[in-house]
C-alpha cells in the first residue's frame, strides 16, 4: 500500500499515521486564531466560536480540513441554532446557502 510516498505494509500502519496527519492538517487552521491559545482552539474545536472564525475567514483549503474534522453536521447545526447570531449576514447568507446547495 502507498500513501503519500510511503510504503505500508498493512492497514495497522496507516492507522497509526492517522493522527500525525490530522495534526498536521489541522495546523493549516492556526493562522485563523493568532490572537488565541492554540491548544484551547484544539481543545474546543465544536465551539460556536471556532465554528463562526473559520465560516467568516477560512480559505477554501483550510474550510475543508475543518470541515472534515468537525462535520458538515455539526456546522448545519451551528448555522441554525448560532449562526445569525455570531456571523456577518454576508457570511451567514453564503453558508446557508452553500449547505442547502450541497443537501440537494
Amino acid at each position: 500500500m502507498n500513501t503519500l510516498g510511503k510504503t505500508f505494509k498493512n492497514e495497522k500502519d496507516i492507522i497509526k499515521m492517522k493522527p500525525r496527519l490530522k495534526r498536521r492538517n489541522l495546523r493549516k487552521l492556526k493562522p485563523l486564531f493568532w490572537d488565541y491559545d492554540w491548544n484551547s482552539v484544539e481543545n474546543n474545536l465544536e465551539s460556536p466560536f471556532v465554528i463562526a472564525r473559520v465560516l467568516e475567514l477560512a480559505n477554501p483549503e483550510q474550510f475543508r480540513v475543518y470541515s472534515s474534522l468537525v462535520g458538515d453536521d455539526e456546522i448545519k447545526n451551528f448555522l441554525e441554532k448560532k449562526g445569525q447570531k455570531l456571523l456577518s449576514k454576508r457570511a451567514y447568507n453564503y453558508w446557508k446557502l452553500y449547505y442547502e446547495k450541497k443537501i440537494k
